[in-house]
């Protein structure tokens, strides 16, 4: 009589490309499907053996006013947790999903760095925790999105929407160099 596979972990090992996964989900709060396939490279089988071991989740998320629906992916607590152990990622950016094209945009500029670039990536989060720190009697009204380093240049970047008014994209310029920004990408989404 033939045997099937043993039940058993489907994960046995986090690859690199796992990791990467999981990384830019923690920095971006979101991925999407199109980003985890041909910006990461991970097969179908591997996001689907990820989910079911828990480290993410799946939600397809309506985008375009409506139009169209496409697959995310989400950290999941053991995902957090094997981060929380492997990285030195303190703050995990909490995507929205009032602001889902928001957060897409800036995951995709995300996985369009190089490795090195994106290990210097602060989130938002992150940008607002060093700046209490660093001016703990200052009340601050607003943040960019996220910073990265190339060379020793800050870049701030900035994914506007429709409802932004002018004075709050001068405002995250005015922090954006506040905070040492040599130069701020701002996008649409």
């Amino acid at each position: 009589m033939a045997r099937g596979r043993k039940a058993g972990a489907l994960i046995k090992n986090i690859t690199g490309k796992d990791f990467e996964l999981m990384k830019g989900i923690a920095r971006t709060g979101v991925t999407s499907h199109y980003d985890a396939r041909n910006q990461i490279g991970l097969s179908e089988k591997r996001l689907k053996n990820l989910e079911k071991e828990n480290y993410i989740t799946t939600k397809n998320v309506v985008v375009n006013k409506g139009t169209n629906v496409i697959k995310t992916y989400y950290l999941n607590d053991k995902g957090k947790a094997y981060l929380k152990a492997n990285t030195d990622i303190k703050n995990f950016y909490r995507s929205n999903e009032r602001q889902i094209e928001h957060d897409l945009k800036l995951s995709s500029i995300y996985y369009s760095l190089d490795e090195k670039e994106k290990e210097t990536w602060k989130n938002e989060n992150d940008l607002i925790s060093d700046y209490k720190t660093n001016n703990p009697n200052e009340t601050l009204s607003t943040m960019i999105d996220a910073t990265y380093k190339i060379d020793n240049s800050i870049v701030g970047v900035e994914v506007t929407t429709k409802n932004y008014t002018r004075e709050q994209i001068e405002e995250k310029f005015r922090i954006a160099d506040e905070i040492g920004c040599n130069e701020v990408i701002k996008i649409e989404a």
